[in-house]
């Protein structure tokens, strides 16, 4: 069109300029006759067709900087879809290409120009071709955007094509096709590393619950499942106060929500103390828990995590530490440490008069040596019950020593706290099962005003049971080791009747060899106690008529060390232990328990020893069959010098014909 309007315009001025001079002057007569007689016309004519051409040119001009204008443009779009690289190009309604960008003609490694005209199958294998066909049809045939993702030459193509109108009215295919290789790639990393994070929260020990904005529970680990009693399929969905029912133990402070906590504050927030979780079940757990909130990419506040995990036995445990750092194990009872607290905190007038119970446990020592730490500690127990039953529900009592126990009894005069302790005594004499202890001794101090500190009325408590301890010790001894007898003699009677026999006959014996009062009042102890020690041999084995075992002869030989412990605990007894212990040694040193041989083993031991196997084989309830005197003499004779003492052995043979 640029060059119709220019080859217009030379032809204009050329008819208007050049002609004239060229015409023959006789034509040029009779045209300016005719301009004469039309002159305006003519002038009209040539104004209008300078016009005309005026507006010709501009007309051009203008369309010239328009193209200039649309060429820029165009470049500058072919700049930008040649920069992006993602391939992009159109096809006409042949499938051929009329358009493609630099990475397209990249990817086929051929120029632009070079791609143009031809379709898919020139360019590539005839299977990737037929892919890319396929696609293009569909778009044809549906008129609709598709996307696809294709997978060619180790590469993964996401292809968006689509309908575009042409000049021609026909419809060809535009197409944006990105390599999203690496991007799948990541995306499969990411997708594994989420996965190995998802299974991590399902199964890591502590529970697991995401909650959104809206308070549902979109994630709910196994831990949690457990502990809250709710399963993921029934807990998706939920709002979350429906599964996890948090309580305060102390009724008297409302419970602070972690979760809500969290959306209000954007923080980590943690649970309270003495708070727990109910489960669906109906199960109390403590928790050890924390909330976090959760953001999106925006740095807004999408959900809440809350991480928990079951701290019950760590609780119980630290309660369990807590309780024994102010309570006695084996009793219940408040130690030394905390009695000495409420010592100094109920140390105030208020509280005047406050009386003092100081008690000591007569004989564990010795239940300890004869029937062991186990029936001690029982005793210890039944002592504390004792305590507990007697004392008011707000008085302190505590277990102040190994043996010894202390009352702390506010508003209370010295006349009550008096009747107290003789309730304690009834309460215990009532419990006492295999005891030896007589009682407690107790002593009692009180402070009336306040005067001095409370400390000296616990040492005036202390002082009044020693005192008492002291004047009952000989009594107290006689009780013990008449409880000993009697339990002894409980568990198995031939005991009694062997003790009885031995002492009567040891007695005689002792008599007929004109012994010392002195060793004659020895012997009648002795040999009434000798076997004092099987009162902790089994009961099983005291009334067994068949012949020991090696196990139960070596149980029933420790009982001579037992009945020395048990003697040796008691001053009136002191002086017989020994001879208690020696009288199963052997006048060959073969005997037990220290081998002692002849002399060295006391007489009244030797006496014993004799006078007992007498006694064994000749008893009607004898543990084996019953002999006569005569074989009995026979047998000590026989064991004469090896067992027995030969010289008080003929002595005793002669004493009993």
């Amino acid at each position: 069109m640029k060059k119709n309007i220019i080859v217009y315009a030379i032809m204009l001025m050329f008819f208007i300029i050049a002609v004239p001079l060229s015409i023959k002057a006789d034509i040029f007569d009779d045209i300016a006759d005719v301009f004469n007689s039309h002159g305006f016309i003519m002038l009209l004519i040539i104004l209008l067709l300078f016009i005309f051409t005026f507006i010709l040119f501009k007309n051009y001009r203008d369309l010239k900087n328009k193209n200039r204008v649309l060429e820029n443009f165009n470049k500058l779009r072919q700049i930008f879809i040649d920069a992006d690289d993602s391939l992009i190009y159109l096809k006409d309604e042949k499938l051929k290409y009329i358009f493609v960008n630099k990475t397209a003609a990249d990817f086929y490694n051929l120029s632009k120009e070079e791609i143009i005209g031809l379709d898919d199958y020139d360019l590539t294998d005839e299977f990737f071709a037929d892919i890319r066909h396929n696609t293009d049809l569909k778009v044809m045939e549906t008129g609709e955007l598709v996307e696809e993702e294709v997978r060619w030459n180790g590469h993964i193509y996401k292809t968006t094509k689509f309908p575009v109108e042409l000049i021609s009215g026909d419809y060809g295919i535009g197409a944006y096709i990105k390599d999203v290789t690496e991007e799948y790639k990541l995306s499969q990393e990411l997708k594994v590393e989420k996965n190995k994070y998802f299974r991590t929260l399902l199964f890591i020990g502590d529970g697991v619950i995401l909650v959104n904005n809206d308070r549902k529970i979109e994630m709910i680990n196994k831990a949690a499942e457990r502990l809250t009693g709710w399963h993921f399929e029934e807990a998706e969905g939920r709002d979350y106060r429906d599964v996890l029912n948090f309580i305060y133990l102390n009724n008297d402070k409302e419970l602070t929500d972690p979760i809500e906590a969290v959306f209000a504050s954007g923080k980590v927030e943690k649970l309270e103390d003495n708070a727990a979780l109910i489960s669906k079940n109906g199960e109390k757990y403590f928790l050890d828990d924390s909330a976090a909130p959760i953001f999106d990419a925006n740095g807004d506040l999408y959900g809440v995590v809350i991480v928990f995990r079951d701290a019950t036995t760590e609780k119980k445990r630290q309660e369990k530490i807590e309780y024994l750092s102010y309570h006695d194990p084996m009793t219940g009872l408040y130690n030394r440490r905390f009695f000495e607290e409420e010592l100094k905190r109920l140390n105030v007038e208020r509280n005047l008069p406050v009386s003092i119970i100081i008690g000591d446990l007569d004989g564990l020592k010795l239940t300890n040596d004869i029937f062991g730490h186990d029936a001690g500690d029982k005793l210890i127990q039944q002592a504390a019950e004792a305590f507990k039953e007697a004392c008011r529900k707000d008085d302190i009592i505590a277990r102040w020593g190994g043996d010894e126990f202390v009352v702390l009894l506010p508003n209370t005069v010295k006349e009550d706290a008096e009747a107290v302790k003789e309730r304690i005594n009834e309460c215990f004499e009532s419990k006492k099962a295999l005891a030896l202890a007589a009682g407690i001794s107790m002593g009692v101090g009180t402070q009336e005003e306040k005067a001095g500190e409370i400390i000296d009325y616990l040492n005036k408590a202390e002082s009044a049971m020693y005192s008492s301890k002291s004047v009952s010790r000989t009594s107290n001894d006689q009780i013990h080791i008449n409880n000993i007898i009697d339990i002894l003699h409980s568990k198995c009677a031939r005991e009694k009747t062997h003790a009885e026999n031995v002492y009567n006959l040891s007695v005689k014996f002792a008599e007929e060899l004109k012994l010392d009062k002195s060793v004659l009042k020895k012997i009648k102890n002795a040999s009434y106690f000798h076997d004092i020690g099987k009162v902790a041999v089994d009961t099983d084995i005291l009334n067994k008529k068949e012949f020991l075992t090696d196990k139960e002869y070596e149980d029933m030989k420790l009982h001579v060390s037992t009945g020395y412990r048990i003697l040796n605990y008691f001053n009136h007894t002191i002086d017989i232990a020994d001879d208690v212990l020696s009288h199963h040694e052997r006048w060959d040193g073969n005997g037990y328990p220290r081998g002692l041989k002849g002399k060295e083993i006391s007489m009244i031991a030797r006496i014993i020893a004799v006078v007992e196997t007498f006694e064994s084989m000749t008893a009607a309830d004898s543990y084996s069959c019953k002999h006569s005197r005569e074989e009995a003499l026979t047998e000590i004779r026989r064991c004469a010098g090896t067992q027995f003492d030969p010289a008080l052995a003929e002595k005793f043979i002669k004493f009993i014909s």
